[in-house]
Formats: structure tokens, sequence, C-alpha cells
């Protein structure tokens, strides 16, 4: 146990000291589980987290850190570390010709700009892999119902349905700017 707390302390400072600022990433330690009881030291510790980055490279390069550390720690303390990695989706890569062209699209058809990201996402989800292999966009439909504060992966989260029809009409709007 005070070996995982000291591994855990050192991820911290991957993202702190051995990455680059602009290309921001997160690497977090969500879960943590060991021993029975508060008097017996256990056996084991185990924890899971998750990397996410902007760039392949900087996941490579916090995936590597992480690896390290443990390994590192565990031989310092004689101990044994598995270091298990299970990659996800990647980051979302929006492309820029398509952000310009969906903002302007857009704001034509509602009156006003939207809100608009460029560039990658920390959201990682199988749309991804086409962003990996072909120019894309991942377009976020505000959905919420007005007078109402719950938001999508929620148990409350009641859609405002008409938020379908509009969404339909500004993806055929963009897919006929793009076509012409």
């Amino acid at each position: 146990m005070v070996a995982a707390a000291f591994v855990i302390a050192q991820l911290q400072t991957v993202i702190s000291r051995e990455m680059d600022p602009a290309m921001s990433a997160v690497l977090t330690v969500g879960h943590i589980t060991g021993g029975a009881t508060q008097n017996i030291i256990p056996d084991s510790c185990m924890f899971e987290g998750t990397v996410r980055a902007r760039t392949p490279a900087s996941r490579d390069r916090a995936e590597a850190s992480l690896r390290r550390i443990c390994e590192g720690v565990a031989l310092a303390q004689n101990l044994r570390a598995e270091v298990e990695s299970i990659r996800g989706a990647p980051m979302v890569l929006n492309d820029d010709r398509l952000v310009d062209l969906a903002a302007n699209v857009l704001a034509a058809q509602f009156g006003t700009a939207p809100e608009v990201q460029q560039g990658t996402s920390f959201g990682a989800e199988d749309f991804s892999f086409f962003s990996e292999r072909m120019p894309s966009i991942q377009i976020h439909v505000g959905s919420g119902q007005p007078g109402r504060d719950d938001r999508v992966h929620n148990s409350d989260y009641q859609p405002d349905e008409a938020c379908i029809a509009q969404s339909a009409v500004a993806l055929t709007r963009m897919a006929v700017e793009l076509l012409s």
C-alpha cells in the first residue's frame, strides 16, 4: 500500500514535468484497492486509471512514463509490479477545414456562431477511429430542455427532441456546402 501510494504521487508529476505543455495530457488514478483490514499488511494492491492526450506521441510518452515509474518503484521497494495498459479509443481529431465549414453553416442556420472547438478533444469514443483515417468533425448537439439542468450521461436526462430535426437540417446543409 505504501509503494502504491508513492507510485500514485509520482504519477502526478508525469504531466507537469515530462510532457510538452502545448500538447496537454491527463493522467488520472481513479481506483485503488488492496488489503482487507486496517492492521494487516496486504499481499497486493491494485490501482487503475486513465491516460488521455492530444497526440499519439504524447499518449505513448505518458504511458511509457507510467510504466517506468511503476517498475522503478517496485524494484526499489523489492516488490513486483505488473502494468497492464489497455488502450481504448483515441482522442477525437476535428479537421480544421470542416470545423470552419460547420461554424459558417450553423451560424447561417441559427443566426449566431456556435461554440467551436478546433483540433483535438479529450473525448474518446469510437468516432475517433474515423477521424484518424479521414477528415472528420464531431458535432455535439445541444439537446437539453429549456429550464432543465440535466446533461447527457445522467439518469435524469430528458432531451428536447426538437434538436433531432434541427440537427438533420444542419447536417444536410453542411453536406450540400461540402459537396458544392
